[in-house]
């Protein structure tokens, strides 16, 4: 049986003082939906993915409910260059062990709706499983 391990990849990471224009630049230059955060220690802060970045423009351009940090209206490029991915980031994750399954790990991610799992061991993360890496596992 395959297990987390065999299937996850290795990722640059962040640390949360960096500005969220390095995030969307890591995101492309590693073709990922995310980049992880990691704090000073090499523990897990959070990770930025796609989605936080598309919900943080559309707070910035749509009255909605939920409060809006004033640095984002109308945030330009040199905003971006400037405010920490700190602001952004998703706290709450879902995490894997490296021995666990990769059944197991495509069951938490149907069941969460997550496309990323980070993969901790010893309370730090040693890779991150995606279902593109499930899937080019289970191919290859």
């Amino acid at each position: 049986m395959a297990c987390v391990r065999d299937a996850m990849i290795q990722v640059r990471s962040l640390s949360s003082s960096d500005p969220i224009f390095m995030a969307l630049r890591a995101m492309r230059s590693q073709d990922l939906q995310f980049v992880p955060v990691l704090n000073r220690d090499g523990t897990l802060y959070g990770l930025v993915t796609e989605g936080d970045l598309i919900r943080l423009i559309y707070r910035a351009t749509r009255g909605h409910s939920e409060p809006v940090p004033d640095w984002i209206r109308g945030a330009g490029r040199n905003l971006l260059q400037v405010q920490p991915v700190a602001e952004v980031v998703t706290r709450k994750l879902d995490t894997i062990g490296p021995d666990r399954s990769l059944e197991e790990a495509a069951e938490v991610m149907l069941r969460t709706g997550r496309k990323v799992l980070p993969v901790i061991e010893n309370g730090r993360p040693v890779g991150y499983l995606t279902r593109a890496a499930i899937i080019d596992h289970l191919i290859n």
